[in-house]
């Protein structure tokens, strides 16, 4: 097999552009796999690959992926390859117009590019091909749909797994090169901070190339590089050479880590995947069974053999019994992180600090002890669940009235809200700081597993984590790899716990995500509930003059100072957990801040801006921004840019307000409708008004800022919580409005109420806009028509009975009163808000001594949702609002 390559831009025609490349029989080695008792080193190749394209000028439609319009010009194809040896080459080529390489053809070109130019024999046929985000680059091979049924897709891109592509390659004289290619996306294995390709560069010390210093300039070549292509051909094969280069260093450093930990040599596949591999090797050095921390043994078990038509003996890895029966109450103990919005609108100007627990998961995860599974046992003594027990029950609970944050979760349709008393599922953590913020605490069922906590069997291996970090330094490459194993492996202890789907790539449909090696659903319960108790533990020791604004998942913003911070962490929870940090990192700190600002502004759970940054000093930054799910324009790059942009979407928001996404196409789109990464388009309603997991207290204007604001408390129950969200969806579904001045609120708060206050029939057929005072004239004017609910005489007429419910403020006409003998009378239907119970009082003492005020109220069942969103209670901290 021989093919023509262009080495040079098609366009410009030089015959010394083309090459033609292919392969003999001995250029490459066919691979033996080493024997385990064999010192020989498994023998592979490392190829980096990208590649450079022009997507269409504008964003495209979901209509227009679906009709095959989202697709880029391949400009070129580029390696950079390198032996175990330490051998080196590297090459581009280009395609023409509209045409594109297969694999086979890229594989030809690398390793072609190998044996005819560099002179090389026997190149490994084992091959790690290497991509930075190779859901750009995989598709633009030409034979994308026919091969993606042998890729796997790890968190939205493309890699291999459990498998390898086979690709076979005819050679020169008549022979057939068969290679076994692996993918790898060096994005599966960059720590979070350092994701794009010029941080990693750095890491590895090679610099990507710039195509210009100036911002707008690189902007406009990056977005059209089929010109840099045709007019600076040296810049633009720097430039892609260079990043297939970055890819293969880096994942060196990623092999040299993970060989220094486990003594393999190996690409592995992701980060997390590296940190299951040494906790594994941890327990294994130690003497610990992997399987009997996880609560399994290995059974024999026969599996029907389709392909051979029989069956065969496998050896499995089940539950222990014990762990089996209560796996799925254990689950139902398991939530995520606390997000929470104290506040909602502009807040007031003070010394805003955000802190966060220093490195929350891991430390959690530490504290586990070896488990006794068979000794696992049932019981309702609250005593026994303690902050260190791998404890779980159903628990019945009440907290004081003037608790500010309740620590117990409640899971609901929304989110995990905390109410002030109710039922929830939850771990040993939070029942033991609940009843140590004088909640009263009923267990219906408990669920206990005795642990041995003097071997506590993930604390070696956070420990090394830590160690290796601090001694790489944190800012280091080395730092930050150990930094993101440590904190991303607790997640493996709840993947698969709660459904979340993925598109399987060969099934081509969406799956759920399987378990991974360490699943473990007591472990992830006991974690997120002992981080969630720790932040509780702290909120709740905060002085009363101070508040908190915000809080997500392991930190919160408030106006404590930092002496005060300290005071607030020598609780039983905060002390267990600065001695496990002493143990982990030899440092006893247990908050440390991460922004301080003056303003702040708040929406919803994630969603927070700056306002103002006061100054502070130059000791931590002073732009905190969550953006809650909302997008910004690239040209936004800069932190502070795209703070000023979402503050204008919050202050200039109607309920037409719109915003365009800008994204990218996704696996499921390249797969079924052939697109490759382009940038793509969706046209969303802006939302930014506050969610309500909590409810309303001190409510103001800001006359600065022209926005209602207000601080919030506990909602009594998860009930009232449902009933809150189901009627605001309601009153936005046809009319939606933004809750942005007192009046809106108001109006708001009228419609809740008159809907929570009510049940089935008088339920029904209530006005959005003053429901409650329009369902009292309809009462009214029906009971005078029907002479009933007290209202007996005769002689006046329809105009006076309306002049009189409008002298006492009740908008009528004459119509309202005529139309009253056309609706039935009905006992009980009136909504009893506070303004309807004041205008009955008006109407009998200035209109109708008679009238029977009780006959015409509804009566309230034991138990009911009654919700009021405006309140006459004062609030300290609303009352600094400027």
């Amino acid at each position: 097999m021989r093919k023509q390559y262009w080495i040079g831009p098609p366009e410009h025609n030089k015959p010394s552009d083309q090459i033609e490349i292919w392969l003999e029989s001995g250029d490459l080695a066919p691979y033996v796999k080493p024997s385990k008792k064999s010192n020989v080193p498994d023998d592979f190749l490392i190829v980096g690959f990208d590649t450079e394209y022009k997507t269409p000028d504008s964003a495209v439609t979901g209509q227009q992926i679906k009709e095959g319009e989202a697709i880029s010009e391949i400009l070129s194809y580029q390696f950079y390859a390198k032996t175990i040896d330490g051998v080196v080459w590297q090459g581009i080529c280009c395609p023409e117009k509209d045409q594109r390489l297969t694999l086979q053809e890229f594989m030809l070109f690398v390793l072609g590019s190998g044996s005819r130019l560099s002179g090389l024999k026997s190149i490994s046929s084992k091959i790690y091909l290497v991509g930075h985000f190779t859901r750009a680059d995989i598709p633009a091979f030409a034979d994308f749909a026919q091969i993606n049924n042998q890729f796997s897709a790890v968190r939205n891109t493309f890699v291999s797994i459990d498998n390898f592509l086979k690709v076979e390659i005819p050679t020169d004289d008549g022979q057939i090169s068969k290679l076994m290619i692996h993918i790898r996306d060096t994005m599966l294995l960059t720590p979070q901070s350092s994701r794009s390709l010029k941080k990693i560069g750095e890491l590895v010390g090679i610099e990507k190339v710039e195509l210009s210093p100036d911002r707008s300039i690189y902007k406009k070549l990056i977005r059209n590089m089929d010109r840099v292509r045709s007019d600076q051909w040296d810049l633009f094969k720097r430039y892609a050479l260079t990043d297939a280069e970055i890819c293969v260093h880096y994942i060196e450093k990623v092999m040299a880590e993970y060989k220094s930990v486990t003594g393999k040599v190996k690409v592995p596949v992701t980060l997390t995947g590296i940190g299951i591999d040494l906790l594994e090797k941890k327990w294994t050095e130690s003497g610990v069974n992997r399987l009997a921390v996880l609560g399994k043994e290995a059974v024999v078990e026969k599996v029907f053999n389709k392909s051979r038509g029989y069956y065969q003996k496998m050896t499995v890895e089940v539950n222990l019994p014990l762990v089996r029966y209560n796996e799925a109450f254990a689950t139902d103990c398991y939530h995520g992180g606390r997000n929470e919005q104290f506040w909602f609108g502009p807040g007031f100007p003070d010394k805003w600090s955000d802190y966060d627990l220093s490195s929350a998961y891991p430390t959690a995860m530490s504290l586990i002890g070896m488990p006794d599974w068979n000794g696992t046992y049932q019981t309702l003594n609250i005593d026994e669940f303690t902050s260190e027990t791998l404890g779980f029950a159903s628990v019945e609970f009440e907290f004081p009235s003037d608790c500010r944050f309740p620590t117990l979760p409640v899971r609901t349709a929304n989110g995990l809200i905390f109410p002030l008393k109710g039922k929830t599922e939850c771990a040993a953590p939070e029942i033991y700081l609940a009843k140590a913020v004088g909640a009263k605490l009923t267990i219906t069922h408990g669920v206990i597993v005795p642990t041995d906590k003097s071997q506590r069997v993930f604390e070696g291996f956070i420990k090394e984590c830590i160690e290796r970090r601090n001694i790489a330094g944190s800012k280091t490459l080395q730092g930050l790899f150990w930094k993101e194993i440590s904190n991303s492996t607790y997640g493996k202890t709840a993947q698969g716990l709660r459904e979340r789907r993925v598109y399987d790539l060969r099934d081509r449909q969406t799956k759920q995500l399987p378990p991974s090696r360490i699943t473990n659903a007591y472990f992830a319960a006991y974690i997120t509930s002992f981080v969630r108790a720790v932040l509780g533990e702290i909120m709740n020791s905060i002085p009363s003059d101070k508040t908190v604004f915000s809080c997500t998942t392991d930190g919160f913003l408030s106006t404590i100072n930092e002496e005060e911070s300290v005071a607030a962490t020598k609780g039983h929870l905060c002390e267990l957990y600065r001695k496990q940090r002493e143990i982990l990192s030899g440092s006893s700190q247990v908050l440390e801040i991460k922004h301080q600002v003056k303003t702040p502004l708040g929406w919803r759970t994630r969603g927070q801006a700056t306002l103002d940054t006061g100054d502070f000093g130059e000791t931590h930054p002073n732009v905190l921004l969550a953006k809650g799910g909302i997008w910004t324009p690239p040209e936004f790059e800069e932190k502070e840019d795209q703070n000023d942009e979402i503050i204008n979407y919050f202050f200039d928001r109607t309920t037409e307000s719109e915003i365009d996404i800008k994204g990218s196409t996704g696996l499921r789109e390249m797969i079924e409708y052939g697109a490759d990464l382009v940038e793509k388009v969706v046209t969303k309603r802006l939302n930014m008004e506050y969610d309500w997991k909590r409810r309303p207290l001190g409510i103001k204007q800001s006359l600065k800022y022209d926005h209602i604001a207000f601080s919030t408390e506990p909602w009594s129950t998860a009930e009232q919580f449902a009933m809150m969200r189901e009627t605001f969806d309601e009153f936005n579904k046809n009319s939606p409005r933004c809750i942005k001045n007192i009046n809106d609120l108001k109006i708001l708060s009228s419609y809740v109420e008159t809907k929570s206050s009510a049940s089935g029939e008088t339920g029904k057929y209530i006005k959005k806009t003053d429901g409650d005072v329009k369902r009292l004239r309809q009462m009214l004017c029906a009971a005078f028509k029907q002479r009933k609910a007290g209202i007996g005489f005769s002689r006046v007429t329809n105009e006076e009975f309306a002049n009189a419910l409008k002298s006492v403020g009740i908008p009528c006409v004459k119509t309202d009163v005529e139309n009253g003998s056309k609706k039935k009378y009905l006992s009980h239907q009136v909504l009893p808000t506070d303004r309807v119970v004041n205008l009955l009082h008006k109407v009998k003492g200035e209109c109708i001594p008679s009238l029977d005020i009780d006959d015409l109220l509804f009566k309230f069942e034991k138990g009911g949702l009654s919700i009021r969103l405006i309140n006459d209670e004062s609030c300290q901290f609303i009352d600094r609002l400027e």
